[in-house]
């Protein structure tokens, strides 16, 4: 397996990589010497691949196996004290082990359950998603939703180790694989633009992929994100540039309950991003076009999902995990924005502008109700 060591100012962990590695994975679990291991795993992730690992970790090892719905309703409060329960009925102490086996989800829902039980025990990510295993698993945040906004009650935990098996990806619905690589194309139009001639090779509607390409991918989204993490462990200054595409996304996300994935929301965020960028004067078109480019060779519907209002999302936008950062009027919505690619816009350590919502409005409508922009439709002629 191959090792990128993750480095959070004065927090590390490791996280290996390898391909048809579940042995190894294995290993690297008895080797936390725990006394008991406590895998969080989904419906549709147990009968791909938790349940494979539950049965070989506990051949020699005390394992529970604990199973939640699949989807943000499982990323509540109310499933985090369930399972912390469960877990001390079962007989969890203080060196216990978490181990996360499934996306983003799952693994925000084990972080907090570890971060919270006995004021913080260990636990590991078995990423099964591209977007956990090149995204995800690269932060020290924990947190899970409320009704009125998503990640809004968490706290900072260490993870002790990231297993990754590429394999496992394979298995991933074109949707899912799509949905990571939006953050990928994130990263990359934000801080790693060396990555876009890599995505302007890869990149394929059918989210057809080998495993030396997921490799690749995978790769690229944990140094992206180490280049500005390993200064800001707690994301609150140059490393909330990705949070780019997540203003818009995360309303879009929640006001389609479920319907679509995270990955789809955000990509349908920078596009809303990079138009109010372009009309306040920041981002060229040509890389606005970069943008349109790369979203849609990743198969992107540029579109607001059935059933989501522009309404729904303005109401939502209200309630933006970034609000405080800076002062706003109730009339603006934080943002964060590019001046170009690669450079993001606002102050050095704080890259947050104040946007005005009929702005933000204006852009949603005219790029994402059904009615494809001006700007999409000349690039087709």
């Amino acid at each position: 397996m191959r090792n990128v060591q993750l480095q959070f100012e004065n927090e590390c962990y490791p996280a290996w990589i390898g391909v048809c590695c579940l042995d190894e994975i294995i290993s690297s679990l008895h080797e936390l010497g725990a006394s008991s291991y406590h895998v969080i795993t989904d419906r549709t992730v147990s009968q791909l691949h938790a349940g494979s690992l539950y049965e070989q970790l506990s051949a020699h090892a005390a394992v529970s196996l604990w199973v939640v719905d699949s989807g943000e309703s499982s990323k509540s409060l109310r499933v985090v004290e369930h399972l912390a329960s469960k877990m001390v009925q079962a007989g969890i102490d203080r060196s216990g082990v978490i181990v996360a086996v499934g996306g983003g989800v799952v693994g925000n829902l084990a972080g907090l359950i570890a971060a919270l039980l006995f004021r913080g025990i260990r636990f590991v990510h078995v990423p099964t998603t591209l977007i956990a295993a090149a995204d995800s698993v690269a932060s020290l945040k924990q947190a899970v939703n409320v009704s009125l906004g998503k990640n809004l009650l968490g706290c900072f935990h260490t993870p002790t180790a990231t297993l990754i098996d590429l394999n496992f990806l394979q298995t991933l619905p074109a949707a899912q694989i799509r949905s990571g690589m939006y953050e990928i194309i994130k990263n990359a139009l934000t801080v790693a633009t060396e990555t876009i001639p890599l995505l302007e090779h890869i990149l394929n509607r059918g989210a057809n992929y080998s495993n030396a390409e997921f490799m690749a991918v995978v790769e690229a989204g944990l140094l992206a994100k180490q280049k500005l993490m390993k200064a800001d462990k707690c994301e609150r200054k140059e490393a909330l540039v990705f949070e780019y595409g997540h203003t818009v996304g995360h309303a879009i996300e929640l006001a389609a309950q479920g319907r679509i994935p995270h990955g789809e929301a955000v990509g349908l965020g920078m596009i809303v991003a990079a138009e109010v960028s372009l009309r306040l004067g920041r981002l060229s078109e040509a890389d606005r076009s970069v943008h349109h480019q790369l979203l849609e060779l990743n198969g992107l519907a540029v579109m607001l999902p059935a059933g989501v209002t522009v309404a729904a999302v303005m109401a939502l936008l209200r309630t933006d995990n970034k609000r405080g950062y800076i002062c706003t009027r109730p009339d603006q919505v934080v943002m964060i924005l590019l001046d170009s690619i690669g450079v993001p816009a606002g102050p050095i350590g704080k890259p947050l502008i104040l946007v005005d919502s009929s702005l933000i409005q204006s852009c949603i409508e005219d790029c994402l109700t059904g009615v494809r922009n001006i700007f999409v439709e000349e690039r087709h002629q």
